[in-house]
């Protein structure tokens, strides 16, 4: 009898202890969210700014929340990639925040020098050559004798004109000064002279430089020459 008894026991404790762990079991699954690798920005970066490795940090967080984004799981996927707009410290990295340097126009200039914009004159004429991102050119400023006479381009090599611009004086202003970018004159960036006429160039200059393409911008009127 007594062992009947014991046995019962034991049956009723182990069908106890098979019950909570059923439960606790279920409950956790009711309960389970699915994860996904994420990289989160440790810090602000602006626009147009790569996201350096160290600014970024790895999570997991619930699918759901990003379940109709493509996000970044390994920083090799966005190393050489820029930001269109900027993040906040906090916000997930997605993948279609990001693009190439190429497809945002974003033109940086060489360390210690300016990114500066120049006008060419009759660009039909003027850059019938190939000219295209990378190219090397020389600039030349035509303006008034009377301009001229103040000194403004004084140092700079005066290049001889013919009978046609008299009154006028053509000085050379930059030698090989590299192309950041070529626009026509609707400001859509095209690929060279041979494709549409360029009507605007972007240059890698010095700060002098770019100073003095200021002071004459509204007086003179620009040509180039590519080497």
């Amino acid at each position: 009898m007594n062992k009947k008894v014991s046995i019962l026991i034991i049956s009723i404790i182990l069908a106890i202890v098979i019950f909570v762990f059923v439960v606790n079991a279920e409950r956790k699954l009711v309960n389970y969210a699915p994860t996904i690798k994420c990289m989160i920005v440790t810090s602000d970066i602006p626009q147009y700014s790569k996201i350096e490795e160290e600014n970024v940090k790895y999570a997991e967080v619930p699918i759901e929340i990003i379940a109709n984004s493509k996000i970044v799981q390994s920083y090799d996927e966005i190393k050489d990639l820029f930001l269109k707009d900027g993040l906040y410290k906090g916000q997930i990295i997605l993948r279609d925040q990001l693009d190439t340097a190429e497809n945002l126009m974003i033109y940086n200039a060489e360390s210690g020098k300016e990114k500066i914009s120049i006008k060419i004159k009759e660009p039909e004429n003027g850059a019938s050559f190939i000219l295209k991102k990378g190219s090397l050119i020389n600039v030349y400023a035509t303006i008034n004798d009377e301009y001229a006479n103040y000194g403004i381009l004084e140092g700079k090599d005066k290049i001889s004109v013919g009978e046609n611009d008299r009154g006028y004086s053509t000085f050379k202003i930059l030698s090989e000064s590299k192309v950041l970018g070529t626009f026509n004159e609707n400001g859509e960036e095209v690929e060279s002279s041979s494709e549409k006429n360029i009507d605007t160039v972007l240059l890698n200059v010095t700060s002098g430089d770019a100073l003095l393409i200021n002071l004459v911008r509204d007086i003179a009127s620009f040509n180039v020459t590519e080497l």
